[in-house]
């Protein structure tokens, strides 16, 4: 495998290893019940620095992304400014406004929150690069939810659905 920090795993994994993603039913009750119920720690210096090694190991299965199979839509506000690492990921760990997998909502009566892997050569990426995503701006996002075996816990991996809101 080539190291590089410009392509899209998900893409690349569907084409080399489709069986990964066979027979992965999306059950939207199940995942929506392992939405966090505090934010993910913030990447230390280190795990930003260590990524470039690490990354080509989620990719391939080794304390990596496990698929839901589902896809969500929601819209949240960072509990933190975007962190960028050396396999060139920006991470936004995100306070919920809304959440939804399909037409299963989340309840957000008590705080939920989720973290986005943004994944070099996609568009949410290339506004990640253009506009700095800071702490408490408004964001809207979809795409692919994976379990990050790390913790475990939820991700989303925005593709062509991210959006900085406008305050007003």
């Amino acid at each position: 495998m080539r190291l590089r920090p410009a392509h899209y795993w998900r893409r690349q994994t569907r084409q080399r290893r489709p069986e990964r993603f066979a027979g992965v039913v999306c059950d939207p009750d199940g995942t929506i019940a392992k939405l966090s119920a505090a934010p993910q720690a913030a990447l230390s210096w280190f795990d930003r620095f260590i990524a470039l090694v690490t990354t080509p190991f989620k990719f391939l299965g080794i304390e990596g992304w496990e698929e839901t199979g589902c896809r969500a839509e929601g819209q949240g506000r960072p509990v933190r400014h975007a962190q960028h690492s050396t396999d060139g990921f920006w991470t936004i760990d995100l306070r919920l406004e809304a959440f939804a997998i399909g037409a299963t909502a989340a309840e957000l009566a008590a705080p939920r929150y989720i973290r986005l892997e943004v994944e070099p050569g996609t568009k949410a990426h290339e506004i990640c690069a253009s506009h700095r995503v800071l702490e408490g701006m408004g964001l809207a996002f979809g795409g692919a939810v994976v379990v990050d075996s790390d913790g475990p816990f939820l991700e989303v991996h925005p593709e062509d659905e991210f959006q900085i809101v406008p305050s007003g």
